[in-house]
């Protein structure tokens, strides 16, 4: 599927870039940390199913500065400002990794703008402190230098390089792993980490907070791989309170990318059916 182009839409609080294609109901795609215009989980064949997908690049990411949005709040309401200028009345939501604070809160301060929220191995609590630290040292100024290293280990030795990656996001053995997959969810992992790039936006998603513990209304579908060390349960659980009316699913996933290998199809299917009720 050829990617649409890139696009640029000023807002009060600056320009936010953004893509959009298809036709039918809309699908607002948060993508999450490190995450840049080019990275694809397979969301972009919701257009295929009848939607039209919107992937705006998160405050820091890509070409929409940081002064759109850092915070998760300041970050919800300039992307409601951005379905205004779409003349775009009401969306689904997909909150993806660090972009689950920005989706609770753009759930909680914009509900008549949000029809429901599929939260996909969803970030809902702070970051440990000890993450903090490393994040800042590691995707501040030496980010470029650090996915230009991921990026040479994956042309030079990419079975090194995506066992030393999947090392940091599953629980299973790393080494094992990347033996036993096939080549085509090689090829797909390879394609995500190639496509990475922190820009200034990774700093904001470690400050990220949603603090409120009121219940929010939406329907919301919660999944996580039981084998994500950066996603613990705890999350689930705490999505699951917030938002009451939920269907939350553990997934034997390889690792945080739940949306690559063993469990893609599984993920796919259910988000697709929880998206399709928006037809109704």
């Amino acid at each position: 599927m050829t990617m649409p182009q890139a696009r640029i839409a000023p807002t009060s609080r600056g320009r936010i870039e953004y893509r959009i294609s298809g036709t039918g109901p809309v699908v607002l795609i948060l993508k999450g940390g490190h995450s840049t215009r080019t990275t694809r989980l397979g969301h972009e064949r919701l257009v295929d199913q009848g939607f039209t997908v919107l992937e705006p690049s998160r405050p820091g990411y890509d070409r929409t500065p940081v002064k759109v949005g850092c915070s998760a709040q300041r970050a919800a309401d300039a992307l409601a400002e951005l379905l205004d200028v779409l003349n775009i009345e009401r969306a689904s939501l997909v909150a993806i990794s660090a972009a689950g604070h920005t989706g609770i809160e753009l759930a909680r301060r914009h509900p008549e703008r949000i029809d429901r929220v599929s939260f996909e191995s969803a970030v809902a609590l702070p970051w440990d402190a000890r993450i903090r630290r490393g994040g800042r040292v590691l995707f501040g100024p030496p980010q470029a230098l650090v996915w230009a290293t991921v990026r040479a280990g994956l042309w030079l030795a990419p079975s090194a390089m995506l066992r030393i990656q999947l090392g940091q996001v599953t629980t299973l053995d790393a080494t094992g792993l990347v033996r036993d997959m096939d080549s085509a969810t090689r090829r797909q992992y390879v394609e995500v980490y190639r496509s990475l790039w922190s820009g200034l936006g990774f700093l904001c998603d470690l400050e990220h907070t949603s603090s409120s513990d009121v219940p929010t209304l939406q329907p919301a579908l919660i999944m996580r791989g039981v084998y994500d060390p950066s996603v613990p349960a705890a999350h689930a659980a705490r999505l699951r309170a917030l938002f009451p009316e939920h269907e939350s699913i553990e997934l034997d996933a390889e690792s945080h990318f739940i949306w690559l290998g063993r469990s893609a199809d599984e993920v796919w299917r259910r988000r697709l059916s929880f998206l399709q009720q928006s037809f109704g």
